[in-house]
């Protein structure tokens, strides 16, 4: 016979499923250094994940600018261009 162990089709609360549920995720979590059996660890991920966001948003809005700015300085520069064809200075 196999040790093959399950739950009934309806059954809810299959204590098997929630158990292998549990390894699964303590497992993911551990390779990612993260401890959830200790709540420090787990508001310190969780800490970290939002600097990620801040630095993620900063950094978008940081190209932003930077887009901004070097559009800006083409369209000075095309102008000043035909500004200066215009009126014939060189």
């Amino acid at each position: 016979m196999s040790n093959i162990i399950s739950c009934e089709p309806n059954q809810e609360n299959c204590p098997y499923l929630e158990k292998s549920a549990e390894i699964a995720v303590k497992r993911v979590f551990a390779i990612l250094g993260v401890n959830i059996d200790v709540p420090k660890d787990v508001e310190e991920f969780r800490e970290n994940l939002r600097f990620g966001a801040t630095l993620r948003r900063a950094a978008d809005r940081g190209l932003f600018a930077f887009i901004t700015v070097l559009v800006g300085a083409i369209a000075v520069a095309l102008w000043a261009g035909i500004v200066s064809k215009i009126t014939g200075h060189s």
